[in-house]
């Protein structure tokens, strides 16, 4: 069925892109010959006795000039693999993953205006150590969208990747696209953006722009729930499934374990709309923004295990967890529920230093907590830093951020009311830029847990991205970086695109 509403989607989306493209060409044909009779009327002098005809124009929208557009083609694969450095029994020790992108791209120049065309596949294949854990291939329509662009405006349609916000690696405003949360945040945040069906049109003028978006159609975050050190549940069912205190029944029980997920359906009313509006002035650029649209993770209504007190450390005792535990023949109700953010972004440069940042307040967010349900509360969000590059290629890029959460309750796993942090990148090249060590880094003054990730990258290859490097969380168990603090990796990836 899954496959039948993608399939029916995507012959869609290509109706609407081949509508679009010869409307879009018959209102260019019908200001190009506007424009090239005013032009010829302009420039007609008596050495010109007859100038070229009007229609000429028309003739090179012919089926043959679209056939004479630029196409190329490209290509990107990704491989990775991470291996825990302190391996424990109930801990998912090792994940591999490999992904190929194929694309084609064709941009047509028009009078006046520019067409671009993209389409791309992707194939992905996570390997997990847990025999539980998912290991579907998936195979998708990856960026696939057309771009009509004119000197002052641009209209865009199909499966897109938008940027919003302006912080780096941790972005409250960056929320038009679901995040691929399967590996946390051991990748980059590009690389964890999933690009999602929209139409998106945008006016430039010299100081004030508008950003209009409408997305018909809703697509969640990718978690995992169980059985991977970066599940929502982290490792907790593996770890009742080895403990040698429990009865043979309450391991069947949570083996058994089931998500009932229930996601907004295609309808009008289940449409997301997004505003941004921008500004430039002598030497800052401003935008204010609003995104009325879906909360991407999911809200837990119900979980079937009740009478529990969960602290989220996962070295918490199974037996002591469900010493007084109730079990129901339930699943795990997963819901996704509507979300608004509003956003004030900038950015300027006070030589040589780059100044910028983001505050989004957030009308709802889901949260862990205790009962292992989720709590909804609303949040404001700000994160701020500087980057500089010195003149021996030392790069810096320092930013604070400061989490609130409104009406806090303590039942909330995690977070406290107030969540205060340092992150950043430190990084230097050598050996011509063909080599770079770079520092990665998370702490949260407020609880003292940290993430951080040394790395190595060579690009000596052409087209080839080497790196190897440390992904390192410690904290308290309780702590969203201490809750990792066994799941330390080793890890290597290669990128290779053409």
């Amino acid at each position: 069925m899954k496959r039948c509403v993608t399939r029916t989607y995507t012959w869609l989306f290509l109706y609407c892109a081949v509508l679009l493209y010869f409307g879009c060409a018959g209102a260019v044909f019908a200001d190009a010959t506007h424009v090239q009779a005013y032009s010829q009327a302009q420039s007609y002098t008596a050495d010109t006795a007859v100038p070229t005809p009007v229609a000429s124009s028309r003739a090179s929208f012919s089926p043959e000039s679209i056939l004479s557009a630029d196409i190329s083609s490209w290509g990107r694969l990704f491989g990775y693999t991470a291996k825990d450095i302190h391996r424990q029994l109930d801990e998912d020790d090792d994940l591999s993953r490999l992904q190929a992108r194929l694309g084609i791209d064709m941009d047509k120049r028009l009078p006046n205006h520019k067409l671009s065309v993209r389409v791309s596949l992707e194939a992905d294949r996570l390997f997990y150590a847990a025999d539980e854990a998912d290991k579907d291939t998936d195979i998708i329509l990856h960026e696939t969208y057309m771009l009509l662009s004119g000197p002052r405006w641009d209209f865009s349609l199909g499966k897109q990747r938008v940027r919003w916000g302006k912080s780096d690696q941790l972005s409250p405003l960056d929320s038009i696209n679901p995040e691929d949360m399967r590996q946390f945040i051991t990748i980059d945040l590009e690389e964890r953006m999933d690009p999602s069906w929209l139409a998106r049109v945008r006016t430039h003028g010299q100081r004030f722009s508008v950003e209009a978006i409408v997305s018909p159609w809703f697509k969640e975050a990718q978690i995992d729930y169980f059985d991977s050190n970066w599940a929502l549940y982290r490792n907790l069912r593996q770890s009742i499934l080895n403990h040698p205190g429990l009865p043979q029944a309450a391991k069947d029980y949570t083996s058994a374990l089931r998500v009932h997920e229930k996601k907004p359906s295609n309808s009008l009313e289940n449409m997301s709309g997004a505003l941004r509006l921008l500004w430039q002035g002598e030497q800052t650029d401003f935008a204010l923004s609003h995104h009325y649209g879906w909360e991407t993770l999911p809200y837990i209504s119900s979980f079937p295990v009740k009478n529990i007190a969960f602290d989220g450390d996962p070295s918490t005792d199974p037996g002591a967890l469900l010493g007084a535990a109730i079990l129901t023949d339930t699943a795990i109700e997963a819901r996704f529920k509507r979300q608004k953010i509003t956003g004030f972004e900038w950015e300027t440069v006070i030589d040589p230093i780059g100044f910028r940042g983001e505050l989004a307040y957030i009308d709802k967010v889901s949260f862990l907590s205790a009962d292992l349900t989720s709590i909804r509360r609303t949040a404001g969000h700000l994160v701020t830093g500087v980057d500089y590059i010195s003149a021996s290629e030392w790069y810096f890029n320092l930013q604070a951020s400061w989490y609130h959460i409104f009406d806090y309750d303590g039942k909330i796993l995690y977070f406290e009311r107030d969540n205060v942090s340092l992150l950043g990148v430190i990084s230097k090249p050598v050996w011509r830029g063909n080599l770079e060590f770079a520092t990665r880094f998370n702490y949260t003054l407020t609880d003292a847990s940290y993430y951080v990730q040394p790395n190595m990258t060579l690009n000596y290859f052409t087209n080839i991205e080497c790196e190897i490097g440390l992904n390192i969380f410690g904290g308290a168990g309780d702590t969203i970086f201490g809750s990792h603090d066994h799941a330390d990796q080793a890890y290597a990836q290669i990128i290779v695109h053409w």
